[in-house]
């Protein structure tokens, strides 16, 4: 008994194998690109609905936004052979107002105090009196006289120190917030709010 669909599949390769005797050894390879290719045109007249310029593309594209890169060097104002944590005196409201973005030093600070010793060597970058243009103080926590000393500024993870064995700040004892009283209020309405607005079930 003659299996069909295997006599079928052997007429139609019988019938395509001269055209496929006949296919060259070097296929002909792709035209080359038009000498317009990768070429910015403009669009025909009347192809968009206002009036635009016929000059040419001019000027910088999308990467002149981007930020320039800081590639100045560290200027280190002492060096300290001991933990970085014996900075000074650990604050604990000024490192939460770091951590939100109240009370930092700028990126583009330098100035570092190098701490040296095995157990916690790190640089810190140091804010003192005679720069406070180093310093974003949103609330006004900075006292006149003291000096700061930061570690993961502006991070979740931020650490400030005041220079000197000082009496720390205390967050406020019912919400632990950093914010001024005023924005602890502020606050406290969103989140009651937010709260309010979650889907009941």
């Amino acid at each position: 008994m003659v299996n069909r669909p295997a006599a079928a599949v052997f007429l139609l390769l019988l019938a395509t194998a001269p055209a496929l005797a006949k296919l060259p050894l070097n296929p002909p390879q792709p035209s080359e690109d038009p000498p317009s290719a990768g070429q910015v045109a403009h669009p025909n007249p009347g192809h968009l609905s206002k009036p635009h310029n016929t000059e040419p593309l001019e000027g910088y594209g999308p990467f002149q936004r981007l930020p320039s890169i800081d590639e100045s060097k560290d200027t280190v104002a002492e060096v300290r052979k001991k933990p970085y944590w014996q900075a000074g005196t650990f604050d604990p409201l000024l490192s939460a107002a770091c951590r939100i973005g109240d009370f930092v030093t700028t990126p583009t600070n330098r100035v570092v105090v190098r701490f040296t010793d095995p157990q916690g060597p790190a640089a810190l970058q140091v804010v003192t009196p005679n720069y406070r243009h180093l310093l974003y103080d949103r609330t006004n926590l900075a006292k006149p006289t003291e000096t700061y000393y930061f570690k993961d500024t502006n991070r979740p993870t931020c650490q400030v120190w005041i220079g000197g064995k000082l009496q720390p700040r205390k967050l406020d004892p019912v919400t632990h917030s950093s914010l001024h009283p005023g924005d602890r209020k502020k606050a406290l309405a969103e989140r009651k709010k937010a709260m309010k607005d979650w889907p009941q079930k």
